[in-house]
């Protein structure tokens, strides 16, 4: 059976389509962008996100893809990304250094 395809801008991703967009692309969108002629004639840019029964293109704004390149529009829809990615990697500093239960003496 084909996976039904369907065409979405960034901006109106779920937020469990944004999380799998994250995973998908963890590098950014660099290089894998696609781009296509939408039924006005204008050059759309988009990337291409899989999930178990669709296939998702993925469109990044207009205005943006006009006068930024790949590199610019991946620090436009991924700031909060890069946030989390710095959040997560002080916790895990911090759960390093914090002593562990083996490391405990018993009462």
């Amino acid at each position: 059976m084909d996976k039904l395809k369907v065409v979405t801008d960034y901006s109106k991703l779920s937020p469990e389509l944004l999380e799998l967009f994250n995973e998908t692309y963890p590098q950014g969108i660099a290089g894998k962008t696609i781009r296509f002629p939408n039924s006005k004639g204008e050059i759309v840019t988009a990337v291409r996100l899989e999930t178990e029964d669709r296939i998702y293109l993925v469109k990044l704004s207009a205005k943006a893809k006009e006068i930024l390149t790949e590199e610019d529009l991946d620090e436009m829809i991924r700031p909060l990304g890069k946030e989390a990615e710095a959040e997560a990697e002080e916790e895990e500093e911090a759960e390093e250094d914090a002593p562990s239960k083996d490391d405990r003496e018993d009462d």
